[in-house]
C-alpha cells in the first residue's frame, strides 16, 4: 500500500506541477483563467476523491476516522470548484448553459460537462443520505465513475489547455487509474465479496 501511495503521491504533484505550468502558456483574459483553473483543478480534485476512496480501509486502520474527513473535502473543493466554473457561462448565456445537449453525439461529448455535473450531485446527495437509503446509496455513488468519464471527454474536447501534449497524458493517466480503481474495487473486490459468502 506504502508503495502505491507514493506513486500515487509522485504523480499528483507532477499533476499539479503540469496544471500551473500549462495555465499560464495560453493568453487570454482573467475570466477565461479563473474558468480555466476551476475546471481542471475540479477533475484533480474529484480523481483524488476516487482514489482515496481506493484505500479508505486502510488508511482509516492507520489514521483513524480523519481520513474519511479528507475524502470528504477533496469531494467538497471538487464539487465547489465545478460549480465555479460554468458560471461566467451561465452569467453571460443564462441558465441554458447548463442544460445538458444530448444530440449530436459530438455536442453531447463537447459539453458532457454539464450532465456530469448533475451526475456527481446526485451522487454526492446519496452518500449524505446514505442513512436514509442504506442499500441503494453505494450503487448510486458509483455513478461518480460515469461523471469523471464525461468530464474527460468535455476537457478533451474543448479544453483549451488540453492542446498540450503533457496534460493529455496526465488526463489519460489519470483516466486509467480511475478505471483501474473502479475495476479493482467494484469487480474484483464484489467477486470476492461473493465468494466469503
Amino acid at each position: 500500500m506504502k508503495k502505491g501511495v507514493m506513486v500515487i503521491g509522485l504523480f499528483l504533484a507532477m499533476a499539479v506541477g503540469t496544471i500551473v505550468y500549462n495555465l499560464f502558456q495560453y493568453s487570454g483574459t482573467f475570466t477565461e483563467l479563473i474558468i480555466r483553473t476551476c475546471g481542471l483543478f475540479s477533475n484533480l480534485f474529484i480523481f483524488m476523491a476516487i482514489i482515496s476512496s481506493e484505500y479508505m480501509l486502510q488508511m482509516r486502520k492507520t489514521f483513524g476516522r480523519s481520513f474519511i474527513n479528507v475524502h470528504h473535502q477533496l469531494s467538497r473543493i471538487g464539487i465547489a470548484l465545478m460549480l465555479i466554473h460554468p458560471l461566467p457561462f451561465v452569467i453571460q448565456k443564462g441558465v441554458v448553459a447548463l442544460i445538458p445537449v444530448f444530440y449530436p453525439p459530438v455536442t453531447f461529448l463537447e459539453l458532457a460537462g454539464r450532465p456530469a455535473l448533475y451526475i456527481v450531485l446526485i451522487a454526492v446527495l446519496a452518500a449524505v443520505y446514505r442513512k436514509k437509503i442504506p442499500r441503494k446509496w453505494k450503487n448510486i455513488h458509483k455513478l461518480n465513475y460515469l461523471a469523471f468519464l464525461l468530464i474527460f471527454f468535455h476537457a478533451w474536447l474543448v479544453g483549451t489547455d488540453l492542446q498540450s501534449l503533457s496534460m493529455q497524458l496526465i488526463w489519460i493517466v489519470m483516466l486509467l487509474i480511475v478505471a483501474a480503481v473502479f475495476i479493482h474495487k467494484h469487480i474484483f473486490g464484489t467477486r470476492k465479496s461473493k465468494q466469503r459468502k
